[in-house]
């Protein structure tokens, strides 16, 4: 039996350029992996058959299954088992972990030995989230997501996560995001960060997609408002529905009180080691 785990991601960052030609839009952005994930085994099998906790439309799970048999004429059949803990449609990164997960295992247990390209190629294929949730490193990622630059990770001890029960939808937020080149202020917050200025960085950090989405789901206006009442600099990861709060120190009492209070659904994590 083969285990891999499915981390999720939050971005600290989040810059849409442009759109392309091929539909797709050019973005820059920062992300991390947390250590909420989703749990995936993998064990031989006569058939393909997939055993979720939690039923899910059109799993990207069985597309990388069968896409990686078909490539690679694999005779076996797999049994995956998936525990999903990271919740669906919130801008978390959890489809395109467990299919990164997918890929991994896989490779192992079909004896594939893929050589890194070729996983890239087969994780970029399935998504723009994918080729990131690969190696679960902090980087910068732009374009689709088909490039990537590692880069270190600010010391953050705490992570909450308040996830909404809204399903947000990617293809509707770039559906309807509207491109504004007034306020161009990645390059400046990237050097910030590549330099470790990481109080001025978060002090400016934004997320493009936040205006839109918000307009797109205005049921989610009062989640965010919510979560604002509580810290000033609640952020959005990706495309939403989840907003996340930082914490540098490991003593948060003052935090923690206030989110008991909250009355919001709350996920402690904190960023992968």
């Amino acid at each position: 039996m083969i285990k891999e785990l499915a981390y999720a991601k939050i971005n600290l960052l989040l810059d849409v350029e442009k759109k392309r030609l091929d539909g797709y839009h050019d973005l820059k952005m920062i992300m991390i992996p947390i250590e909420l994930h989703d749990e995936l085994t993998f064990e031989s099998h006569d058939t393909i058959v997939l055993d979720s906790n939690i039923d899910i439309d059109d799993n990207l799970v069985v597309k990388t299954v069968n896409l990686i048999k078909e490539k690679y004429n694999v005779k076996n059949g797999v049994k995956i088992t998936l525990k999903k803990s990271i919740p669906i449609g919130a801008g978390l990164g959890g489809g395109s972990a467990d299919v990164a997960a997918t890929i991994r295992g896989l490779n192992i247990l079909w004896n594939l030995n893929l050589e890194d390209q070729e996983m890239e190629e087969l994780a970029l294929s399935l998504g723009s989230d994918t080729l990131f949730c690969l190696y679960n490193k902090p980087a910068f990622v732009y374009g689709r997501g088909e490039s990537m630059f590692h880069v270190d990770s600010p010391k953050i001890e705490s992570i909450y996560l308040f996830p909404s029960k809204i399903h947000v939808s990617t293809k509707k937020v770039f559906q309807n995001h509207i491109i504004s080149h007034r306020t161009r202020r990645f390059n400046r917050l990237y050097i910030k960060y590549l330099n470790h200025k990481y109080d001025s960085f978060f002090k400016k950090t934004y997320n493009h997609l936040l205006k839109t989405t918000l307009k797109c789901y205005p049921e989610l206006k009062k989640h965010y408002k919510a979560i604002k009442r509580i810290d000033s600099s609640a952020f959005m990861t990706g495309s939403g529905s989840t907003f996340y709060i930082l914490s540098f120190h490991k003593n948060d009492e003052h935090l923690r009180e206030k989110f008991l209070n909250s009355g919001l659904e709350i996920i402690k994590t904190k960023p992968k080691m």
